[in-house]
């Protein structure tokens, strides 16, 4: 069996997502060396719930960001996610009932599934989620000797703003 360990070709380069991907991957890679040590069912189911919870935390995050970005792949990502939870819940009850090969199996999956997913969807996510921060925030200035207030201010939507004063939100 392939281990799974997170390296810099699975970073979609928003740190908090790739914070996460981190710990979902360390947390498979903790459940696979638990299989494969003398007594496999000892901290299986243990480890088996901290990965779901991180998982379903994880896409819930994901998801959130999406929608507060309005990402329009959304849908097609959503799909993705609640096919691996359904997966990863057929396997989390076959642990449940002392099945270790669905141990086995579950990671195997994962494994698979987080090496696609991350190298594809999320990539695109990360990419739409860096191009829509930086859309909000640009802002251009042009270097020159007049007084502050002979300028015309605008943000990047070309709306006009008087920097002395101070907004909220700013």
């Amino acid at each position: 069996m392939r281990s799974l360990k997170w390296s810099t070709s699975h970073a979609v380069f928003v740190t908090e997502i790739d914070d996460e991907h981190k710990e979902i991957f360390q947390t498979v890679g903790e459940l696979q060396r638990a299989l494969s040590g003398e007594n496999p069912l000892a901290g299986t189911r243990e480890l088996t719930a901290q990965l779901v919870a991180r998982i379903q935390d994880h896409f819930a995050h994901e998801e959130r960001l999406m929608r507060a970005a309005r990402y329009g792949s959304l849908r097609w990502h959503k799909q993705k996610h609640d096919g691996a939870l359904k997966q990863v819940g057929q396997y989390v009850g076959r642990i449940e009932t002392g099945d270790t090969s669905a141990a086995l199996a579950l990671v195997e999956y994962l494994t698979a599934w987080l090496h696609e997913h991350t190298r594809l969807a999320d990539l695109m996510l990360g990419s739409f989620l860096r191009n829509h921060n930086r859309g909000l925030y640009k802002m251009s200035f042009q270097a020159g000797t007049k007084p502050l207030n002979a300028c015309a201010w605008v943000d990047a939507s070309g709306t006009k703003f008087n920097p002395a004063v101070r907004h909220s939100g700013y």
